[in-house]
């Protein structure tokens, strides 16, 4: 058993209770057992969002990587935690932002939408072969987003499981207890991603392709050509982000859908509602349940006295459940007004660049799923969550599809 209460595998199926008792108590409360302060709170989260030379994003998580594991990943690959995009402070989170604006540009992503159909009609047939029954996460919502990622990047879609790997290994550890060994082992696969990808890069040096790896290769920073360092960090956090967040919010949404029968015949009838679905989805279900600020100054955030250099986790999950903010804010409404509210996708200058790109396969999946099926069952009665408390992901969801 973990010993951090927060990792409890009965915890993780439903944790939002306990954030409401918190809230109630302190909406910024210190954990000691994790050593950081806890914002549970809607408007208190926003303000540590909104202001990011405050609150700066150059932080390191305790405990994350072993000094073995650290020693590896720099003296065989190219480190580890290059201040990129989402740990970056201004001005260099701008000048990174900027060079990956063009290709996140919202009309560009909703553009996509026919492309990212066929890829779901594709993964569709093939749980069609197999009788309609299909483990929904590792068969459908783990190689959507992996596939449309690796197609932006350039990097062959036929590795998405190798890509996988990658994204789990550098992802483990964030949020979670894991041993020394299963550390040294994540290293080496943070070292060999690290190295695949320095080879895409000389081989975009010498022939230019229109994708993010071409374009980062051939891009500027203060008139110099962006180091193989920075264009690893960058690219490590899209494969990452450009996956996971999307991975999880689809099979929470596949979970509801099988789970709610009524909520699937709606859709079914009412297409032009899936839209809202995505947005209930993130608020209720938030795929990244948080991400860790640190305080730059002695701070006062909800009447909480935050010292100079403390880390604080702005949670996501628990501040979308705000009733302060979400009148009934633990029920799932098709109708909810203000449905643009919630921060599962962050707020202010780090406000998540792929949130478009996860909405058009969110709701081509929902869409698809609806529209070709009558129902869908869940053929495991219980639902296990990845044991971290900065994501929420589900496990397994074995599901048959009934045409």
């Amino acid at each position: 058993m973990p010993t951090n209460p927060f990792l409890d595998p009965e915890f993780l199926k439903c944790p939002f209770p306990m954030f409401k008792q918190l809230r109630e108590t302190s909406r910024v409360m210190f954990l000691e057992q994790m050593g950081m302060y806890l914002i549970t709170g809607y408007e208190e989260a926003r303000e540590v969002l909104l202001n990011p030379d405050r609150f700066s994003s150059v932080i390191n998580i305790p405990k994350r990587h072993s000094e073995a594991a650290t020693k590896i990943v720099e003296e065989e690959g190219y480190g580890r935690g290059a201040p990129a995009l989402q740990n970056a402070d201004r001005p260099l989170h701008t000048a990174h932002r900027e060079l990956v604006n063009e290709t996140f540009r919202p009309k560009r992503i909703r553009q996509m939408s026919g492309y990212v159909d066929q890829i779901v009609e594709e993964l569709i047939e093939d749980i069609k072969v197999k009788g309609g029954q299909a483990d929904l996460v590792s068969d459908f919502s783990v190689p959507l987003p992996l596939i449309v990622i690796a197609d932006q990047l350039g990097i062959p879609r036929e590795k998405y499981r190798t890509f996988k790997a990658w994204s789990d290994a550098w992802l483990e550890g964030l949020g979670a207890e894991i041993s020394e060994e299963r550390m040294i082992h994540n290293a080496r696969l943070v070292v060999e991603m690290q190295q695949y990808l320095a080879e895409r890069i000389e081989e975009r040096r010498e022939e230019t392709k229109d994708d993010i790896l071409g374009d980062l290769t051939h891009a500027e920073l203060d008139g110099k050509p962006v180091s193989v360092k920075t264009i690893m960090a960058i690219v490590e956090q899209l494969l990452v982000a450009g996956n996971e967040t999307t991975t999880n919010g689809i099979a929470a949404g596949i979970n509801l859908l099988a789970s709610e029968n009524g909520l699937h015949m709606r859709l079914k009838h009412e297409p032009e509602l899936v839209k809202e679905f995505v947005e209930e989805v993130l608020r209720t279900e938030a795929p990244v349940q948080g991400l860790f600020r640190r305080a730059v100054a002695n701070e006062v955030i909800g009447g909480v006295e935050l010292p100079a250099g403390s880390t604080i986790m702005v949670h996501y999950g628990a501040a979308n459940r705000d009733e302060s903010r979400f009148d009934d804010a633990d029920v799932f409404d098709l109708d909810r007004p203000k449905k643009g509210a919630h921060i599962a996708f962050g707020s202010g200058i780090h406000h998540c660049i792929g949130s478009e790109l996860a909405r058009v396969e969110m709701t081509a999946a929902f869409s698809a799923f609806t529209q070709r099926f009558s129902r869908l069952e869940r053929l495991n009665e219980d639902v296990n969550y990845h044991p971290t408390f900065a994501l929420r992901g589900l496990q397994l969801l074995n599901i048959r599809c009934v045409e």
